[in-house]
């Protein structure tokens, strides 16, 4: 995923770099930094609705003419025709989709150019009722021609999520895990071993941690969560970074505020495993009700 994001900067860069060469700048201020960057977001909210409805024509209307604009998507590369023409393909297969934003980002480079950098989740029907979800990180570049605001340059990359089948292994297996230690007393050396058992019975399951509720050790908060994850055919530990603050991560924080299993978004995982992953949370209690943690499975989105 990293190396993802670091290939949208250096096009981000090379873009910049060759609009401004082509074009003479002038010195702008704040107001019209936010009036652009109001204009692109409201283009952008059109076409996401727009891409809803599948509705491949207006969705790409904004796509510049220019022979030079270069299109991307899945790692392949389109000249503007035969983008429109892959996703009208794409489109007719599908019953509905569905487009949530997870979070995005607008860059004003210059009274001319900007770009919407967004993650994006996506779930689709086909016509034959098959369900599939995505995970989504686009660019979508502009520049302001003479008949108005143009994307020169447009970057999907896309990873599959689980399937259904995978879920429902996943939470049967950590639904049943938190059956058999719920409401006993563990402590942290109890868990490794504990949780390498449970990968070894689930070999869907690509990592899995208990994280204990914060307590206070001299005045201090004290964190533990040993991690458990899948190295080929070996089981490793890691602890999570003392300056990592789990509780305030989704997976985490929403199962303790709902006080029920969920599903995380998709997410990098840079303090465990090393890859992109969506976890899946039950929250554990003890005998009064008191929260022990919150015990976690992930499954690795490739």
């Amino acid at each position: 995923m990293k190396k993802q994001f670091i290939s949208f900067i250096l096009i981000i860069m090379i873009s910049i770099a060759f609009m401004n060469s082509c074009k003479e700048h002038r010195q702008f201020g704040d107001p019209e930094k936010q009036a652009i960057h109001d204009t692109i977001s409201q283009l952008m909210a059109k076409i996401l609705i727009y891409v809803e409805k599948a509705n491949t024509d207006s969705t790409f209307q904004w796509l510049s003419d220019d022979s030079t604009s270069l299109f991307m998507s899945g790692g392949m590369a389109y000249s503007k025709s035969d983008l429109i023409s892959m996703f009208r393909d794409i489109y007719n297969n599908l019953k509905g989709q569905k487009i949530e934003e997870l979070k995005h980002q607008v860059l004003v480079f210059s009274p001319d150019a900007a770009a919407w950098i967004a993650v994006l989740k996506g779930n689709y029907v086909t016509l034959d009722d098959k369900k599939n979800d995505e995970f989504l990180v686009e660019t979508w570049i502009w520049q302001r021609e003479p008949s108005g605001w143009k994307v020169v340059h447009y970057h999907e990359s896309y990873l599959n999520m689980p399937d259904d089948a995978q879920k429902v292994q996943v939470e049967q297996g950590l639904t049943e895990l938190a059956k058999n230690i719920g409401g006993k007393t563990l402590t942290p050396s109890e868990i490794p071993l504990i949780l390498t058992e449970f990968l070894k019975k689930n070999p869907v399951i690509y990592g899995a941690t208990l994280a204990f509720a914060p307590t206070e050790v001299e005045g201090k908060k004290h964190e533990v969560a040993p991690y458990i994850y899948r190295s080929g055919n070996e089981f490793k530990q890691v602890e999570l970074p003392e300056n990592y603050d789990y509780t305030v991560s989704e997976w985490y924080a929403e199962p303790v505020k709902t006080k029920a299993p969920c599903w995380s978004n998709p997410y990098y995982d840079a303090g465990g495993g090393g890859v992109v992953m969506t976890t899946y949370s039950i929250p554990l209690y003890d005998k009064n009700n008191n929260l022990i943690g919150i015990l976690t499975s992930d499954l690795e989105i490739k």
